[in-house]
């Protein structure tokens, strides 16, 4: 695994260098780091290069302004800067958010997006409910002096195995920033644009569900075709990682 730096944002890659091949840009959730989906890097095809950014304020990185905007903006410049033409997007969770806002906001139709796979990103209020909206409930004091390292005390003590190792990238993760994401995906889910923009400009896009992952919302509201990834819920990756490297392989490196 390899480190690429550019202005604030680290992406761990399998290539030392950009290259010109086959770019796939990896965005993870809340909470979550590049070294959780290191194991995809050792899975590529010679053509692939695959980009996992460092969201702000996690895997112990530092970044000036814990800000989706400002951070997509700078994504956007090392794609220009790097002469990328064609990418395709993975992005799970929060990071279902970055993809929209970077296209809808600078990439625009300035670099072909060949797929988008979207595993549980944050396209509605409801998606919200379960970490996000709950996170910001508390005054953002009480939750960055106690809330959060209860919250990483409970998952390193739970009897679920997903919780034990996602507490183990939370311990690297700034609460500052775990707080002001929360807030802006919350923001930003609660109109109907994340969700309208998904369905609308990207012609080829997945949406992946766990198959333990509980929710009613109708097949139809995402505009594009369902993938399920068997035994597994919101976090496959730690829950199923045999099985969410199939299902990134038969997406992304068609093995």
């Amino acid at each position: 695994m390899f480190q690429i730096r550019f202005n604030d944002i680290i992406f761990s890659s399998n290539r030392k260098k950009i290259s010109n091949s086959k770019i796939v840009l990896f965005f993870y959730g809340l909470g979550c780091s590049s070294t959780d989906l290191s194991f995809l890097l050792k899975q590529t095809t010679k053509d692939t290069q695959i980009l996992i950014a460092e969201l702000p304020g996690h895997n112990n990185l530092t970044f000036s302004q814990i800000d989706i905007l400002s951070y997509s903006r700078t994504i956007y410049v090392f794609l220009k800067k790097n002469r990328i033409k064609e990418i395709t997007f993975f992005a799970h969770s929060i990071g279902g958010i970055i993809p929209i806002i970077l296209v809808k906001n600078f990439i625009k139709k300035k670099i072909l997006i060949k797929n988008f796979f979207n595993y549980e990103g944050n396209l509605i209020l409801q998606d919200t409910e379960m970490l996000t909206k709950k996170t910001i409930s508390y005054n953002k004091t009480e939750f960055i002096k106690k809330k959060f390292n209860k919250l990483i005390l409970k998952c390193k003590n739970s009897n679920s195995i997903f919780l034990k190792l996602w507490s183990i990238s939370l311990i690297k993760t700034s609460p500052n920033a775990f707080y002001d994401l929360s807030k802006q995906c919350v923001e930003l889910s609660r109109s109907n644009e994340l969700i309208k923009f998904f369905k609308t400009f990207f012609k080829n896009k997945v949406y992946i569900r766990g198959e333990y992952t509980k929710n009613n919302i109708s097949e139809h509201l995402f505009g594009s075709m369902r993938y399920t990834i068997k035994k597994s819920g919101h976090f496959a990756f730690y829950e199923n990682k045999h099985q969410f490297l199939r299902t990134f392989n038969q997406l992304i490196l068609k093995k």
